[in-house]
C-alpha cells in the first residue's frame, strides 16, 4: 500500500505569512510543553522523549511548509549527531530525502509564472505527482519528443 504524502497547495511568501508559520509552531511547542508537564504532575517518572518527538514533528512541519532555506536549516541540524536529541535528528533528516512536495496546481502555476506556459504545453507528458522532493525543488517525470526527462 502506498503511503499518502501531504502536498502543499501554497507556499507562504510574504513576511507576515512566514512569520505566522513560526508563531503557529511556537504555539504548538508551548502546548506540547503544557501537555508534558501535566503528565509529569501525574507521573513524575515521565521522560522528555515524547516531548522531543512532538516538538520535532511540529517544528519540521512548519519548516516543511516554508520550504527553501528554512528546510535547509533542518537538513543542517540533522547532520550534527551531538547537537540535538535523537527525535529531532531523525525527523529533520527527512528534509534530506523526502520533503513534502508541491501540489500539481501549484506546480502548474509556478510553470506559468516562470515560463508563460504550463508543463503540459512544454512537454509531451508530465507526471502530476512528484517522483521525489527536497528542500529546494522536486522532480517530475516528463517526456519530450519521445525522450524521458527528469
Amino acid at each position: 500500500m502506498k503511503k499518502e504524502t501531504k502536498e502543499f497547495d501554497k507556499i507562504p511568501t510574504t513576511r507576515i505569512q512566514r512569520a505566522s508559520k513560526f508563531i503557529a509552531a511556537g504555539a504548538k511547542i508551548g502546548t506540547n510543553y503544557l501537555k508534558h508537564y501535566s503528565k509529569r504532575l501525574v507521573n513524575p517518572e515521565t521522560t522528555r522523549e515524547q516531548l522531543h518527538t512532538d516538538n520535532a514533528r511540529d517544528i519540521y512541519a512548519s519548516l516543511s511548509e516554508l520550504k527553501g532555506s528554512a528546510l535547509k536549516v533542518a537538513q543542517m541540524l540533522s547532520m550534527d549527531k551531538n547537537l540535538l536529541p535523537t527525535a529531532y535528528q531523525q525527523k529533520f533528516a527527512m528534509a534530506q530525502y523526502s520533503a513534502p512536495p508541491l501540489s500539481y496546481p501549484l506546480v502548474v502555476k509556478t510553470f506559468q509564472n516562470h515560463f508563460g506556459k504550463g508543463p503540459n504545453e512544454l512537454f509531451d507528458s508530465f507526471t502530476r505527482h512528484a517522483a521525489n522532493a527536497a528542500s529546494m525543488g522536486q522532480v517530475h517525470m516528463a517526456t519530450l519528443k519521445g525522450r524521458n526527462l527528469l
